[in-house]
């Protein structure tokens, strides 16, 4: 005659132990995956917000007529007395703009954006390197459009301008 045991089939504390060490190893790495990729996600939204801040204002002073009607200095970069945004005529008055928090174009601020800033440097560069600046007239300007978002830069746009524009009628004068 044979005896058949009886066996229990149960967890050993051994088997418990280790299953929360391995759930916890799974746990810890997949936080440690996680954290970098929402990271990732919110720079790579603030660098197409950033773009987009840098196009917009771009495009504005691409509007803008070359040097001023008013004004008969070339060599002339910055605004006249008593220019603002609103009534900027031509490129060069954007020299030195800055807002924080970025405006529109009706100079009304951005209110959820307090910690952005954008700005703007107008130069006259080389013809023959338009890397290299000029301090006076040389038919051929650099706009920089800065985008920064707590001091870190963003986004920036570089566009050039011939005077050819205005004598061309590509911009209409105000």
């Amino acid at each position: 005659m044979t005896k058949k045991y009886k066996t229990h089939h149960a967890i050993t504390l051994a088997e418990t132990v280790i299953s929360m060490l391995l759930v916890g190893f799974v746990i810890v790495s997949t936080l440690s995956i996680v954290g970098p990729i929402a990271r990732s996600t919110t720079v790579h939204a603030d660098r197409l917000v950033a773009a987009n801040l840098a196009n917009e204002l771009s495009e504005e002073i691409a509007t803008k007529l070359w040097t001023s009607p008013i004004l008969d200095d070339p060599d002339s970069i910055g605004p006249g007395a008593g220019e603002t945004r609103l009534n900027y005529d031509d490129i060069d008055d954007y020299h030195g703009w800055s807002s924080s928090p970025p405006k529109n174009s009706y100079n009304g601020p951005y209110p959820t954006m307090k910690e952005w800033t954008r700005s703007v440097k107008v130069a006259h560069v080389l013809l023959e390197d338009p890397t290299t600046e000029s301090k006076t007239y040389t038919g051929l300007k650099r706009v920089i459009v800065t985008v920064n978002k707590n001091g870190t830069d963003l986004a920036s746009i570089s566009t050039y301008h011939t005077q050819a524009a205005d004598t061309l009628s590509f911009i209409v004068g105000p």
